[in-house]
């Protein structure tokens, strides 16, 4: 479209004058005016770089251009002293011709003009539009930042004369910010984080802000936070680099902390009793006892088992029997301190870990958990008495055995006692059996006893026998 452009102008006026001219004219004249007109179009547009088949008029003889024409400079400058003297040369001679050109000259000029102001109008109104689009961008993201349910805060450091954080200062932030340290939206922009959340320079987490600036890397932790300065107990705080500050993005996670904690407990305790259960004795006991172990601290392990709570269950029900193991878990939790680990492993069965025992210790628990029970069975709260065997295993400080191996060793110990108790109790029931006279013993319809010795001694000195695993 340029190259056309040229063309039209550079020999537009040639043709003009040929048919303008009249054929009388003479040929001095004739050459005059297209020397006029050659010198107008070289003054004023580069002709030299555009290739152009010559035509009958540019073969033409022209005649001497003046001096001052000679003597221009090349053709790409404009010289406006050539197209006045052209112009002025050619308006006494030639004024139609004058006339078409200015005419023409008019319409390419209005063309060009019309043209420029048309691309123009519509690189603005795309600039316009483009300018809308950020600016509603923007908004939007605004919106978001500012309505965000997550504390949002650019921090920017404050150094010391040789370069030092010594503290940050929130030059923005949004509202849940605000809402988190208590303040007003308005009042955080300019504060020091050291009086907006008492965040000293000696703190971990400003030490690890200042590393993660200095190093250009992101910073994540979960932060346990002070409720005197934070509307909340848990902060997981995420800070990255960006322009020689922090954008530090702060997240309320004190409700998924609190549902932690509960599953924790819900998959560590017993749901009737509140003991924990199998799964939580061995997460509490096994760090106990290597504690107990390096500072040289005796511990003791119990297994208790409720005695006939299957004819509980079978002559009360379930919920006679749920009561049962809800008194023995409280009998627990008197006689016990709170340091030692009290467990339902599963059934009526539970578990005891005492550390830090001397001497005689396990025969007291022993001594006031029976105690407790029998005051219970006086009381007459359950219709049938409560009772437990308790076996137990001593392990002194220098014990390596794991828990599991120990756990087995009291329950032998208890299956031991178990079995102890029903031959003192057989031999009890026969030596009464014996005192009745031959009438009675036969209504209870009981076979005589047997005629074997009943070594009361050893049994004794088996039931008061205390096992240690070495």
């Amino acid at each position: 479209m340029h190259l056309l452009r040229l063309h039209v102008l550079r020999f537009c006026p040639a043709l003009l004058l040929a048919a303008l001219t009249p054929a009388t004219a003479g040929a001095s004249q004739h050459a005059a005016d297209l020397s006029a007109i050659e010198a107008l179009t070289v003054a004023s547009i580069p002709v030299e770089s555009i290739p152009v088949e010559p035509t009958r008029l540019e073969r033409a003889p022209l005649g001497p251009l003046p001096a001052r024409a000679m003597a221009a400079e090349p053709a790409a400058t404009t010289r406006p002293d050539l197209v006045v003297e052209a112009t002025l040369r050619l308006l006494p001679a030639s004024p139609l011709v004058f006339l078409a050109l200015s005419a023409m000259a008019g319409v390419t000029a209005l063309g060009l003009t019309t043209r420029n102001t048309l691309v123009l109008q519509a690189k603005t109104r795309r600039h316009e539009h483009d300018l809308q689009a950020l600016q509603a961008r923007e908004q939007r993201l605004r919106r978001s930042v500012h309505d965000s349910e997550d504390g949002l805060a650019h921090l920017e450091p404050i150094r010391n004369a040789r370069g030092e954080v010594m503290d940050f200062v929130v030059t923005e932030a949004n509202a849940r910010t605000a809402a988190l340290f208590r303040r007003e939206p308005a009042a955080v922009p300019g504060m020091r984080t050291s009086s907006l959340a008492s965040l000293a320079s000696d703190t971990a987490l400003f030490r690890a802000l200042v590393d993660a600036l200095a190093q250009d890397t992101t910073y994540r932790e979960e932060v346990r936070a002070h409720p005197r300065h934070v509307a909340t107990s848990w902060l997981r705080v995420r800070a990255v680099p960006v322009d020689g500050g922090l954008a530090v993005t702060l997240t309320d996670i004190r409700d998924r902390k609190r549902e932690t904690r509960r599953l924790h407990r819900a998959s560590h305790a017993d749901p009737l009793t509140g003991l924990l259960n199998r799964r939580g004795f061995v997460a509490c006991a096994v760090p106990l006892l290597d504690s107990a172990r390096q500072l040289g601290y005796d511990a003791h392990l119990f297994y208790l088992d409720c005695d006939a709570f299957k004819d509980i269950n079978d002559a009360y029900g379930h919920a006679v029997g749920d009561r049962a193991l809800l008194e023995i878990a409280r009998a627990l939790r008197v006689c016990l301190r709170e340091s030692d680990v009290i467990a339902r492993l599963g059934g009526d069965e539970f578990a005891v870990l005492a550390q830090d025992t001397v001497g005689d210790c396990a025969e007291s628990i022993r001594a006031r958990i029976h105690a407790r029970l029998d005051a219970l069975n006086r009381a007459g709260l359950l219709p049938m008495p409560v009772g437990v065997t308790i076996g137990h295993v001593g392990v002194p400080a220098a014990n390596a055995t794991p828990l599991a191996d120990l756990l087995d060793a009291a329950d032998r110990d208890l299956i031991h006692r178990k079995a102890a108790r029903r031959v003192v109790r057989r031999a009890m029931d026969e030596i009464t059996l014996t005192a009745r006279p031959p009438r009675a013993r036969a209504r209870a319809q009981v076979p005589a006893p047997a005629s074997e010795p009943i070594d009361g001694h050893a049994i004794l000195s088996e039931l008061t026998a205390v096992p240690s695993v070495a």
